[in-house]
Protein backbone atom coordinates (compact mmCIF):
# COMPACT_ATOMS: atom_id res chain seq x y z
CA UNK A 1 0.00 0.00 0.00
CA UNK A 2 1.24 3.81 -0.46
CA UNK A 3 2.34 5.17 2.74
CA UNK A 4 -0.85 6.98 3.78
CA UNK A 5 0.62 10.77 5.03
CA UNK A 6 -1.36 13.10 6.81
CA UNK A 7 -1.64 16.56 5.45
CA UNK A 8 -2.13 19.95 7.91
CA UNK A 9 -2.51 22.01 4.29
CA UNK A 10 -4.36 21.13 1.38
CA UNK A 11 -1.50 21.84 -1.11
CA UNK A 12 0.66 19.09 0.22
CA UNK A 13 -1.43 17.20 -2.07
CA UNK A 14 0.59 18.29 -4.93
CA UNK A 15 3.85 17.64 -3.39
CA UNK A 16 2.90 14.25 -2.25
CA UNK A 17 1.98 13.63 -6.59
CA UNK A 18 5.45 13.63 -7.05
CA UNK A 19 6.15 11.16 -4.87
CA UNK A 20 3.73 9.03 -4.86
CA UNK A 21 4.67 8.88 -8.73
CA UNK A 22 8.33 8.48 -8.30
CA UNK A 23 8.59 6.49 -5.38
CA UNK A 24 5.99 3.67 -4.72
CA UNK A 25 6.01 2.00 -1.23
CA UNK A 26 3.51 -0.81 -2.53
CA UNK A 27 5.30 -4.38 -3.10
CA UNK A 28 2.22 -5.27 -5.78
CA UNK A 29 4.07 -2.30 -7.63
CA UNK A 30 7.98 -2.90 -6.74
CA UNK A 31 8.09 -2.39 -10.61
CA UNK A 32 5.87 0.83 -11.40
CA UNK A 33 8.50 3.38 -10.74
CA UNK A 34 10.29 2.16 -14.01
CA UNK A 35 7.57 0.24 -15.82
CA UNK A 36 3.98 2.40 -15.06
CA UNK A 37 2.09 -0.15 -16.98
CA UNK A 38 3.01 -2.83 -14.86
CA UNK A 39 -0.15 -2.12 -13.33
CA UNK A 40 -1.69 -4.06 -16.08
CA UNK A 41 -0.87 -7.62 -14.52
CA UNK A 42 -2.09 -6.22 -11.58
CA UNK A 43 -5.90 -8.76 -10.95
CA UNK A 44 -7.46 -5.28 -10.69
CA UNK A 45 -9.70 -6.47 -7.45
CA UNK A 46 -6.55 -6.50 -5.32
CA UNK A 47 -6.24 -2.58 -5.60
CA UNK A 48 -10.32 -2.34 -5.06
CA UNK A 49 -10.00 -4.22 -1.37
CA UNK A 50 -7.50 -1.71 -0.18
CA UNK A 51 -9.29 1.15 -1.77
CA UNK A 52 -12.55 0.68 -0.45
CA UNK A 53 -10.67 -0.25 3.12
CA UNK A 54 -8.86 3.15 2.96
CA UNK A 55 -12.20 5.01 3.36
CA UNK A 56 -12.77 3.71 6.98
CA UNK A 57 -9.09 2.58 7.98
CA UNK A 58 -7.99 6.41 9.85
CA UNK A 59 -7.91 6.47 13.23
CA UNK A 60 -6.25 10.05 12.76
CA UNK A 61 -9.48 11.41 11.11
CA UNK A 62 -11.45 9.62 13.90
CA UNK A 63 -9.23 11.27 16.36
CA UNK A 64 -8.82 14.79 15.24
CA UNK A 65 -12.10 15.52 13.10
CA UNK A 66 -14.95 13.77 14.76
CA UNK A 67 -14.30 13.09 18.29
CA UNK A 68 -11.89 16.14 18.81
CA UNK A 69 -13.69 18.68 16.75
CA UNK A 70 -16.69 18.32 14.27
CA UNK A 71 -19.11 15.86 17.71
CA UNK A 72 -18.58 18.97 19.72
CA UNK A 73 -19.43 21.52 17.18
CA UNK A 74 -22.45 19.87 16.57
CA UNK A 75 -23.59 18.79 20.62
CA UNK A 76 -23.43 15.49 19.58
CA UNK A 77 -20.41 14.85 22.51
CA UNK A 78 -20.34 17.48 25.21
CA UNK A 79 -17.17 17.31 27.51
CA UNK A 80 -18.36 15.64 30.70
CA UNK A 81 -16.92 18.06 32.80
CA UNK A 82 -18.29 21.05 30.71
CA UNK A 83 -16.86 22.78 27.68
CA UNK A 84 -14.29 25.48 27.26
CA UNK A 85 -15.24 29.04 25.65
CA UNK A 86 -13.04 27.30 22.48
CA UNK A 87 -14.78 24.50 22.05
CA UNK A 88 -16.43 25.58 18.77
CA UNK A 89 -12.58 26.24 17.47
CA UNK A 90 -10.54 23.79 15.57
CA UNK A 91 -7.63 21.72 17.58
CA UNK A 92 -5.88 21.69 14.63
CA UNK A 93 -4.91 18.14 12.21
CA UNK A 94 -7.99 18.43 10.96
CA UNK A 95 -9.23 17.96 7.34
CA UNK A 96 -7.70 14.15 7.01
CA UNK A 97 -9.92 13.27 4.12
CA UNK A 98 -8.02 15.18 2.02
CA UNK A 99 -4.63 13.04 2.61
CA UNK A 100 -7.04 10.14 3.07
CA UNK A 101 -8.32 10.95 -1.07
CA UNK A 102 -5.10 11.81 -2.58
CA UNK A 103 -2.73 9.75 -0.80
CA UNK A 104 -4.86 6.52 -0.51
CA UNK A 105 -8.67 6.10 -1.37
CA UNK A 106 -8.38 7.80 -5.00
CA UNK A 107 -5.14 5.56 -6.00
CA UNK A 108 -6.41 2.67 -5.40
CA UNK A 109 -9.46 2.76 -7.01
CA UNK A 110 -7.70 5.06 -10.27
CA UNK A 111 -5.74 2.11 -10.63
CA UNK A 112 -8.63 -0.40 -10.65
CA UNK A 113 -10.01 2.31 -13.58
CA UNK A 114 -6.76 2.01 -14.75
CA UNK A 115 -6.00 -1.65 -15.44
CA UNK A 116 -9.17 -2.00 -16.75
CA UNK A 117 -9.41 0.77 -19.50
CA UNK A 118 -6.25 -1.05 -20.61
CA UNK A 119 -6.86 -4.83 -20.69
CA UNK A 120 -7.37 -6.01 -24.47
CA UNK A 121 -10.82 -5.54 -26.02
CA UNK A 122 -12.12 -9.24 -25.26
CA UNK A 123 -10.85 -9.03 -21.49
CA UNK A 124 -11.92 -5.75 -20.75
CA UNK A 125 -15.91 -6.89 -22.08
CA UNK A 126 -15.50 -8.96 -18.72
CA UNK A 127 -15.17 -6.41 -16.21
CA UNK A 128 -17.58 -3.57 -17.47
CA UNK A 129 -19.21 -4.52 -13.63
CA UNK A 130 -16.48 -4.36 -11.65
CA UNK A 131 -14.98 -0.96 -13.26
CA UNK A 132 -19.12 0.57 -12.76
CA UNK A 133 -18.70 -1.08 -8.90
CA UNK A 134 -15.22 0.74 -8.51
CA UNK A 135 -16.52 4.48 -9.46
CA UNK A 136 -19.10 3.96 -6.95
CA UNK A 137 -17.31 4.16 -3.80
CA UNK A 138 -14.47 6.57 -5.61
CA UNK A 139 -17.07 9.07 -6.23
CA UNK A 140 -18.40 8.91 -2.76
CA UNK A 141 -14.96 9.95 -1.86
CA UNK A 142 -14.53 12.55 -4.43
CA UNK A 143 -18.35 13.62 -2.58
CA UNK A 144 -17.16 13.63 1.04
CA UNK A 145 -13.82 15.24 0.55
CA UNK A 146 -15.39 18.51 -1.73
CA UNK A 147 -18.03 18.04 1.14
CA UNK A 148 -16.17 20.83 3.45
CA UNK A 149 -13.52 22.06 1.26
CA UNK A 150 -15.61 23.22 -1.79
CA UNK A 151 -13.46 22.82 -5.27
CA UNK A 152 -10.90 20.15 -5.95
CA UNK A 153 -9.11 18.15 -8.30
CA UNK A 154 -11.09 15.18 -9.32
CA UNK A 155 -11.41 14.18 -13.28
CA UNK A 156 -7.63 15.23 -13.76
CA UNK A 157 -6.58 13.90 -10.46
CA UNK A 158 -4.53 10.20 -9.91
CA UNK A 159 -2.81 10.50 -13.42
CA UNK A 160 0.47 11.69 -12.88
CA UNK A 161 1.67 7.71 -13.06
CA UNK A 162 0.20 7.19 -16.21
CA UNK A 163 0.49 10.18 -18.28
CA UNK A 164 3.70 11.20 -20.43
CA UNK A 165 4.90 13.51 -19.73
CA UNK A 166 3.52 13.51 -15.73
CA UNK A 167 0.12 15.41 -15.13
CA UNK A 168 1.18 17.39 -12.09
CA UNK A 169 -1.04 19.82 -12.04
CA UNK A 170 -5.02 18.76 -12.39
CA UNK A 171 -7.57 21.31 -12.66
CA UNK A 172 -10.01 21.71 -9.71
CA UNK A 173 -13.39 21.44 -10.63
CA UNK A 174 -16.15 23.93 -8.92
CA UNK A 175 -18.20 22.48 -6.76
CA UNK A 176 -21.18 23.07 -8.68
CA UNK A 177 -19.67 21.43 -11.77
CA UNK A 178 -18.38 18.07 -9.74
CA UNK A 179 -21.59 17.30 -8.10
CA UNK A 180 -22.87 17.61 -11.20
CA UNK A 181 -20.37 15.46 -12.94
CA UNK A 182 -20.67 13.02 -9.92
CA UNK A 183 -24.49 12.70 -10.31
CA UNK A 184 -23.87 11.96 -14.14
CA UNK A 185 -21.09 9.24 -12.86
CA UNK A 186 -23.37 7.77 -10.88
CA UNK A 187 -26.19 7.43 -13.41
CA UNK A 188 -24.14 6.01 -16.07
CA UNK A 189 -22.30 3.35 -13.46
CA UNK A 190 -26.42 2.28 -12.69
CA UNK A 191 -26.68 1.92 -16.23
CA UNK A 192 -24.10 -0.61 -17.03
CA UNK A 193 -24.80 -2.41 -13.94
CA UNK A 194 -28.43 -2.78 -15.30
CA UNK A 195 -27.18 -3.84 -18.13
CA UNK A 196 -27.23 -7.65 -19.73
CA UNK A 197 -23.57 -7.79 -21.00
CA UNK A 198 -22.99 -10.32 -24.08
CA UNK A 199 -19.77 -11.92 -21.85
CA UNK A 200 -20.15 -13.07 -18.73
CA UNK A 201 -18.79 -10.71 -15.96
CA UNK A 202 -15.87 -11.28 -13.58
CA UNK A 203 -16.68 -10.17 -10.08
CA UNK A 204 -14.72 -9.28 -7.57
CA UNK A 205 -16.50 -11.11 -5.28
CA UNK A 206 -15.23 -10.79 -1.57
CA UNK A 207 -12.39 -8.63 -2.11
CA UNK A 208 -15.27 -6.07 -2.79
CA UNK A 209 -15.98 -5.57 1.30
CA UNK A 210 -19.38 -4.01 1.01
CA UNK A 211 -21.56 -6.20 -1.37
CA UNK A 212 -18.85 -8.73 -2.56
CA UNK A 213 -19.45 -7.49 -6.27
CA UNK A 214 -23.60 -8.12 -6.27
CA UNK A 215 -24.69 -5.98 -8.66
CA UNK A 216 -28.49 -5.03 -7.53
CA UNK A 217 -26.84 -3.90 -4.28
CA UNK A 218 -24.14 -1.32 -5.85
CA UNK A 219 -27.20 0.08 -7.82
CA UNK A 220 -29.08 0.87 -4.95
CA UNK A 221 -26.33 2.40 -2.86
CA UNK A 222 -25.53 4.37 -5.77
CA UNK A 223 -29.24 5.28 -6.60
CA UNK A 224 -29.13 6.56 -3.03
CA UNK A 225 -25.89 8.33 -3.33
CA UNK A 226 -27.27 10.44 -5.93
CA UNK A 227 -30.29 10.99 -3.49
CA UNK A 228 -28.17 12.20 -0.78
CA UNK A 229 -25.94 14.41 -3.06
CA UNK A 230 -29.11 16.24 -4.22
CA UNK A 231 -30.09 16.89 -0.97
CA UNK A 232 -26.86 18.84 -0.98
CA UNK A 233 -28.32 20.81 -3.61
CA UNK A 234 -31.27 22.46 -1.77
CA UNK A 235 -30.06 25.86 -1.00
CA UNK A 236 -28.57 26.14 -4.31
CA UNK A 237 -30.88 24.71 -6.38
CA UNK A 238 -33.83 23.19 -5.31
CA UNK A 239 -35.59 22.20 -8.53
CA UNK A 240 -32.26 19.99 -9.31
CA UNK A 241 -32.63 18.41 -5.91
CA UNK A 242 -36.46 17.43 -6.82
CA UNK A 243 -35.11 16.09 -10.79
CA UNK A 244 -32.42 14.06 -8.98
CA UNK A 245 -34.68 12.44 -6.02
CA UNK A 246 -37.53 11.86 -8.37
CA UNK A 247 -35.70 9.85 -10.99
CA UNK A 248 -33.70 8.02 -8.27
CA UNK A 249 -37.13 7.14 -6.22
CA UNK A 250 -38.52 6.01 -9.46
CA UNK A 251 -35.38 4.27 -11.09
CA UNK A 252 -36.11 0.89 -12.21
CA UNK A 253 -33.76 -1.32 -9.21
CA UNK A 254 -34.51 1.72 -6.90
CA UNK A 255 -32.52 2.94 -3.67
CA UNK A 256 -31.48 0.83 -0.56
CA UNK A 257 -35.23 -0.26 0.49
CA UNK A 258 -34.09 -2.70 3.52
CA UNK A 259 -31.64 -2.84 6.24
CA UNK A 260 -30.48 -5.81 4.11
CA UNK A 261 -29.61 -3.48 2.09
CA UNK A 262 -27.24 -0.70 3.89
CA UNK A 263 -24.22 0.40 2.57
CA UNK A 264 -21.91 -0.56 5.49
CA UNK A 265 -19.04 -1.98 6.38
CA UNK A 266 -18.37 -4.51 9.34
CA UNK A 267 -15.02 -5.30 10.61
CA UNK A 268 -13.41 -6.71 13.38
CA UNK A 269 -9.79 -4.84 12.46
CA UNK A 270 -10.59 -1.51 11.71
CA UNK A 271 -11.27 0.87 14.40
CA UNK A 272 -8.60 -0.64 17.10
CA UNK A 273 -6.05 1.69 16.91
CA UNK A 274 -5.78 4.10 20.03
CA UNK A 275 -6.80 6.62 18.12
CA UNK A 276 -9.93 5.60 17.33
CA UNK A 277 -10.89 5.07 21.16
CA UNK A 278 -12.93 8.28 21.88
CA UNK A 279 -12.51 8.07 25.61
CA UNK A 280 -8.56 9.04 25.20
CA UNK A 281 -9.82 12.57 24.82
CA UNK A 282 -11.45 12.19 27.71
CA UNK A 283 -14.71 11.74 28.81
CA UNK A 284 -18.09 12.79 26.82
CA UNK A 285 -21.61 13.20 27.48
CA UNK A 286 -24.47 13.81 25.22
CA UNK A 287 -25.95 17.27 25.10
CA UNK A 288 -28.77 18.14 28.15
CA UNK A 289 -31.79 18.87 25.83
CA UNK A 290 -30.80 15.66 23.32
CA UNK A 291 -30.61 13.29 26.37
CA UNK A 292 -33.67 15.02 28.26
CA UNK A 293 -35.34 14.22 25.13
CA UNK A 294 -34.85 10.75 24.47
CA UNK A 295 -35.66 9.55 28.22
CA UNK A 296 -38.79 11.43 28.23
CA UNK A 297 -40.02 9.85 24.83
CA UNK A 298 -38.27 6.25 25.90
CA UNK A 299 -35.59 5.98 22.78
CA UNK A 300 -34.35 2.78 23.35
CA UNK A 301 -30.89 4.05 21.48
CA UNK A 302 -30.08 6.29 24.59
CA UNK A 303 -28.80 2.96 26.22
CA UNK A 304 -26.82 2.38 23.19
CA UNK A 305 -25.12 6.05 22.96
CA UNK A 306 -25.20 6.37 26.65
CA UNK A 307 -23.94 4.60 29.81
CA UNK A 308 -26.30 5.52 33.15
CA UNK A 309 -25.02 7.93 35.28
CA UNK A 310 -23.09 7.58 38.31
CA UNK A 311 -26.41 8.56 39.74
CA UNK A 312 -29.06 6.29 38.42
CA UNK A 313 -31.08 5.27 41.36
CA UNK A 314 -33.18 7.28 44.47
CA UNK A 315 -30.94 5.83 47.32
CA UNK A 316 -28.12 6.46 45.59
CA UNK A 317 -29.49 10.48 44.90
CA UNK A 318 -30.84 10.42 48.41
CA UNK A 319 -27.53 9.16 49.90
CA UNK A 320 -25.48 12.10 47.96
CA UNK A 321 -28.52 14.44 48.58
CA UNK A 322 -28.17 14.17 52.22
CA UNK A 323 -24.68 14.96 52.38
CA UNK A 324 -24.63 17.46 50.33
CA UNK A 325 -23.19 16.46 47.36
CA UNK A 326 -26.55 17.47 45.64
CA UNK A 327 -28.81 20.52 46.43
CA UNK A 328 -31.60 20.51 48.65
CA UNK A 329 -33.92 21.45 46.50
CA UNK A 330 -33.12 19.49 43.60
CA UNK A 331 -35.86 16.30 43.31
CA UNK A 332 -35.12 12.92 42.02
CA UNK A 333 -36.78 12.23 39.09
CA UNK A 334 -36.47 9.05 37.98
CA UNK A 335 -34.31 9.37 35.03
CA UNK A 336 -30.52 7.36 35.17
CA UNK A 337 -29.20 9.16 32.28
CA UNK A 338 -28.07 12.77 32.18
CA UNK A 339 -26.34 15.01 29.41
CA UNK A 340 -24.39 18.04 30.16
CA UNK A 341 -25.02 21.26 29.29
CA UNK A 342 -23.28 22.54 26.09
CA UNK A 343 -22.98 25.95 26.91
CA UNK A 344 -19.51 27.21 29.08
CA UNK A 345 -21.66 29.59 30.62
CA UNK A 346 -24.06 26.85 32.17
CA UNK A 347 -21.24 26.18 34.37
CA UNK A 348 -20.77 29.44 36.56
CA UNK A 349 -24.72 29.22 37.12
CA UNK A 350 -24.82 28.14 41.26
CA UNK A 351 -27.95 25.78 40.52
CA UNK A 352 -26.42 23.90 37.80
CA UNK A 353 -22.84 23.76 39.73
CA UNK A 354 -23.44 20.08 40.64
CA UNK A 355 -23.49 19.00 37.31
CA UNK A 356 -20.15 20.49 36.60
CA UNK A 357 -18.87 19.33 40.09
CA UNK A 358 -16.89 15.76 41.11
CA UNK A 359 -19.60 14.99 43.76
CA UNK A 360 -17.89 13.04 46.73
CA UNK A 361 -19.92 10.96 49.04
CA UNK A 362 -20.67 7.80 50.66
CA UNK A 363 -22.55 5.28 49.99
CA UNK A 364 -23.26 1.90 51.56
CA UNK A 365 -19.87 2.38 53.21
CA UNK A 366 -18.24 2.97 50.08
CA UNK A 367 -16.65 6.38 49.05
CA UNK A 368 -17.95 7.46 46.02
CA UNK A 369 -16.52 10.30 43.72
CA UNK A 370 -18.88 11.12 41.02
CA UNK A 371 -19.77 12.97 37.45
CA UNK A 372 -23.66 13.30 37.24
CA UNK A 373 -23.45 13.54 33.43
CA UNK A 374 -23.69 10.16 31.55
CA UNK A 375 -20.74 9.24 29.81
CA UNK A 376 -20.70 7.67 25.86
CA UNK A 377 -20.61 4.42 25.16
CA UNK A 378 -17.30 4.92 23.95
CA UNK A 379 -17.33 1.07 22.87
CA UNK A 380 -19.89 1.76 20.59
CA UNK A 381 -17.46 2.55 17.62
CA UNK A 382 -14.41 0.77 19.30
CA UNK A 383 -15.56 -2.97 20.23
CA UNK A 384 -12.42 -3.93 21.97
CA UNK A 385 -13.08 -1.75 24.61
CA UNK A 386 -15.72 -3.98 25.58
CA UNK A 387 -14.68 -7.26 24.48
CA UNK A 388 -10.66 -7.95 22.94
CA UNK A 389 -12.00 -10.66 20.97
CA UNK A 390 -15.23 -11.82 18.72
CA UNK A 391 -16.89 -8.18 18.03
CA UNK A 392 -17.25 -6.15 14.94
CA UNK A 393 -17.01 -2.25 14.46
CA UNK A 394 -19.48 -0.79 12.36
CA UNK A 395 -18.66 1.79 9.39
CA UNK A 396 -22.11 3.04 7.93
CA UNK A 397 -21.85 4.80 4.74
CA UNK A 398 -25.90 5.06 3.72
CA UNK A 399 -28.49 3.08 5.43
CA UNK A 400 -32.13 2.38 4.69
CA UNK A 401 -32.87 4.75 8.10
CA UNK A 402 -30.73 7.41 5.90
CA UNK A 403 -32.99 7.00 3.01
CA UNK A 404 -36.47 6.66 4.20
CA UNK A 405 -35.87 10.01 6.42
CA UNK A 406 -34.46 11.93 3.42
CA UNK A 407 -37.27 11.17 1.34
CA UNK A 408 -39.14 11.94 4.40
CA UNK A 409 -37.89 15.14 4.32
CA UNK A 410 -37.84 15.97 0.73
CA UNK A 411 -41.58 14.72 0.59
CA UNK A 412 -43.04 16.81 3.79
CA UNK A 413 -41.18 19.92 2.03
CA UNK A 414 -43.04 19.42 -1.30
CA UNK A 415 -40.04 19.17 -3.41
CA UNK A 416 -40.75 15.45 -4.68
CA UNK A 417 -43.77 13.10 -5.91
CA UNK A 418 -43.05 10.05 -3.95
CA UNK A 419 -45.59 7.70 -4.18
CA UNK A 420 -45.16 6.76 -0.21
CA UNK A 421 -46.53 9.35 2.35
CA UNK A 422 -44.03 11.39 4.19
CA UNK A 423 -45.01 9.63 7.60
CA UNK A 424 -44.80 6.09 6.21
CA UNK A 425 -41.22 7.04 5.38
CA UNK A 426 -40.81 8.92 8.81
CA UNK A 427 -41.61 6.06 10.59
CA UNK A 428 -40.06 3.49 8.40
CA UNK A 429 -36.81 5.67 9.04
CA UNK A 430 -37.07 6.07 12.75
CA UNK A 431 -37.98 2.11 13.34
CA UNK A 432 -34.62 1.24 10.77
CA UNK A 433 -32.46 3.61 12.78
CA UNK A 434 -33.70 1.72 16.14
CA UNK A 435 -33.09 -1.81 14.75
CA UNK A 436 -29.78 -0.46 13.56
CA UNK A 437 -28.10 0.57 16.53
CA UNK A 438 -29.63 -2.63 18.58
CA UNK A 439 -27.65 -4.26 15.89
CA UNK A 440 -24.48 -2.42 16.18
CA UNK A 441 -25.00 -2.15 20.27
CA UNK A 442 -25.03 -6.51 19.50
CA UNK A 443 -22.20 -6.48 17.82
CA UNK A 444 -19.96 -4.58 20.05
CA UNK A 445 -20.82 -6.23 23.00
CA UNK A 446 -21.73 -2.74 24.80
CA UNK A 447 -22.52 -3.59 28.66
CA UNK A 448 -25.60 -4.61 30.06
CA UNK A 449 -26.62 -4.58 26.56
CA UNK A 450 -30.37 -5.06 26.54
CA UNK A 451 -32.13 -6.64 23.31
CA UNK A 452 -34.34 -4.07 21.24
CA UNK A 453 -37.96 -5.20 21.84
CA UNK A 454 -40.48 -4.52 19.38
CA UNK A 455 -42.84 -3.11 22.04
CA UNK A 456 -40.26 -0.47 22.13
CA UNK A 457 -40.34 0.81 18.81
CA UNK A 458 -44.01 1.08 18.81
CA UNK A 459 -44.22 2.81 21.99
CA UNK A 460 -41.42 5.27 21.25
CA UNK A 461 -43.29 6.09 17.70
CA UNK A 462 -46.77 7.05 19.92
CA UNK A 463 -44.45 9.21 22.13
CA UNK A 464 -45.23 13.56 21.82
CA UNK A 465 -42.84 14.66 19.85
CA UNK A 466 -41.71 11.52 18.02
CA UNK A 467 -45.77 10.71 16.81
CA UNK A 468 -45.84 12.16 13.38
CA UNK A 469 -46.98 15.68 13.59
CA UNK A 470 -47.56 17.54 9.90
CA UNK A 471 -47.25 20.76 11.54
CA UNK A 472 -43.86 20.39 12.76
CA UNK A 473 -43.11 17.49 9.95
CA UNK A 474 -39.80 19.24 8.86
CA UNK A 475 -37.91 19.83 12.42
CA UNK A 476 -39.42 16.23 13.71
CA UNK A 477 -37.40 14.53 10.73
CA UNK A 478 -34.37 16.59 11.16
CA UNK A 479 -34.27 15.73 14.51
CA UNK A 480 -34.61 12.47 13.97
CA UNK A 481 -31.61 12.23 11.42
CA UNK A 482 -29.62 14.05 13.61
CA UNK A 483 -30.47 10.92 16.00
CA UNK A 484 -29.98 8.60 13.13
CA UNK A 485 -26.46 9.88 12.43
CA UNK A 486 -24.88 9.61 16.07
CA UNK A 487 -22.01 7.81 14.48
CA UNK A 488 -21.89 9.59 11.08
CA UNK A 489 -20.08 12.94 12.34
CA UNK A 490 -19.30 14.14 9.06
CA UNK A 491 -24.21 13.85 8.48
CA UNK A 492 -24.81 15.14 11.31
CA UNK A 493 -22.75 18.45 10.19
CA UNK A 494 -24.05 18.44 6.94
CA UNK A 495 -28.03 18.24 8.37
CA UNK A 496 -26.92 21.39 11.15
CA UNK A 497 -26.01 22.94 8.01
CA UNK A 498 -28.37 22.45 5.49
CA UNK A 499 -31.47 22.68 7.60
CA UNK A 500 -30.57 24.46 10.73
CA UNK A 501 -31.95 21.30 12.80
CA UNK A 502 -31.57 20.55 15.93
CA UNK A 503 -32.27 24.11 16.62
CA UNK A 504 -31.86 26.66 19.90
CA UNK A 505 -35.14 27.83 18.87
CA UNK A 506 -36.58 24.05 18.64
CA UNK A 507 -39.57 23.00 19.57
CA UNK A 508 -38.96 19.65 19.18
CA UNK A 509 -35.68 18.41 20.70
CA UNK A 510 -33.63 21.89 20.59
CA UNK A 511 -30.16 22.06 21.07
CA UNK A 512 -28.34 24.28 23.70
CA UNK A 513 -28.11 28.46 22.73
CA UNK A 514 -24.51 29.24 22.29
CA UNK A 515 -24.13 32.03 20.31
CA UNK A 516 -22.45 33.89 22.46
CA UNK A 517 -19.25 32.00 21.69
CA UNK A 518 -17.34 31.39 18.02
CA UNK A 519 -19.71 30.26 15.39
CA UNK A 520 -19.59 26.33 14.73
CA UNK A 521 -16.99 25.91 11.79
CA UNK A 522 -18.80 25.17 8.41
CA UNK A 523 -15.64 24.09 6.30
CA UNK A 524 -12.06 23.42 6.39
CA UNK A 525 -9.73 26.06 5.71
CA UNK A 526 -8.10 26.59 2.66
CA UNK A 527 -4.48 27.57 2.67
CA UNK A 528 -2.40 28.97 -0.21
CA UNK A 529 0.61 27.32 -1.39
CA UNK A 530 3.98 27.74 -1.49
CA UNK A 531 5.49 29.50 -4.85
CA UNK A 532 7.58 26.36 -5.75
CA UNK A 533 4.21 24.09 -5.35
CA UNK A 534 3.73 22.21 -8.85
CA UNK A 535 0.18 23.39 -8.93
CA UNK A 536 0.26 26.76 -7.74
CA UNK A 537 -1.72 28.17 -10.79
CA UNK A 538 -4.66 25.86 -10.00
CA UNK A 539 -4.67 26.01 -6.30
CA UNK A 540 -5.02 29.54 -6.35
CA UNK A 541 -7.58 30.08 -8.78
CA UNK A 542 -9.81 27.73 -7.12
CA UNK A 543 -9.08 29.26 -3.79
CA UNK A 544 -9.77 32.97 -5.67
CA UNK A 545 -12.92 31.45 -7.26
CA UNK A 546 -14.77 30.00 -4.46
CA UNK A 547 -13.80 33.45 -2.40
CA UNK A 548 -15.79 35.35 -5.16
CA UNK A 549 -18.65 34.39 -3.10
CA UNK A 550 -18.94 36.85 -0.03
CA UNK A 551 -20.64 33.41 2.00
CA UNK A 552 -17.01 31.87 1.53
CA UNK A 553 -15.02 33.99 3.65
CA UNK A 554 -11.62 34.44 4.10
CA UNK A 555 -9.86 31.17 3.10
CA UNK A 556 -8.58 30.20 6.35
CA UNK A 557 -11.72 31.16 7.70
CA UNK A 558 -13.86 27.89 9.01
CA UNK A 559 -17.06 29.70 9.91
CA UNK A 560 -17.21 30.13 6.00
CA UNK A 561 -19.56 28.28 3.39
CA UNK A 562 -18.76 26.50 0.71
CA UNK A 563 -20.82 26.75 -2.39
CA UNK A 564 -23.88 23.68 -1.47
CA UNK A 565 -23.58 25.56 2.22
CA UNK A 566 -24.01 28.98 0.75
CA UNK A 567 -27.73 30.49 0.24
CA UNK A 568 -28.85 31.52 -3.30
CA UNK A 569 -28.96 35.00 -3.76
Amino acid sequence: MYTVLNFKYRYAFFGFLLIASLSCSRTKFAALNTDPDAVLTIDPATELTPGELNIHSSDFEVFYDFVRDIKPWTQTYVIQVGNLATFTTSGGNINNRWGIFYGGVGYNLADVLHIIDNMPAAKNAQYQYMRAITTIPLIYYAFYTSDANGSIPYTQAFKARYTSPPLFTPLYQTQEILFDTLDAQLKAAVAVLESSPSVNQISPGAQDIYFSGDPVHWIKAANSLRLKIAMRLMKQNPAKTTAIANEVINEQTGLIASIADDWILYSSTLGQGGNSNPINQGNYSGEFNHVNFMWKTMDPRIRIFYQKSGISTQDIFDSAQAQGAIPPTVVWDGQPYRGQYASPAASTDPSKAYYFQTLTFSYMGAKQSINLPSVIQAGLTTYILNKPNGGKNMFPVITYADVCLMRAELAARNLTSDPIPAATLYNSGVTASLQNYDTWGFNTFLPDYTPLQPSEITNYLAQPGVTYDPVNAIEQICDQEYLNYYVNANEAWALIKRTGYPSATGVIMPSEDVSAYPAMPRRYAANFPSLGDLNYTNEVNAIDSMALDLNYGAPTDMTGRVWWDSPNP
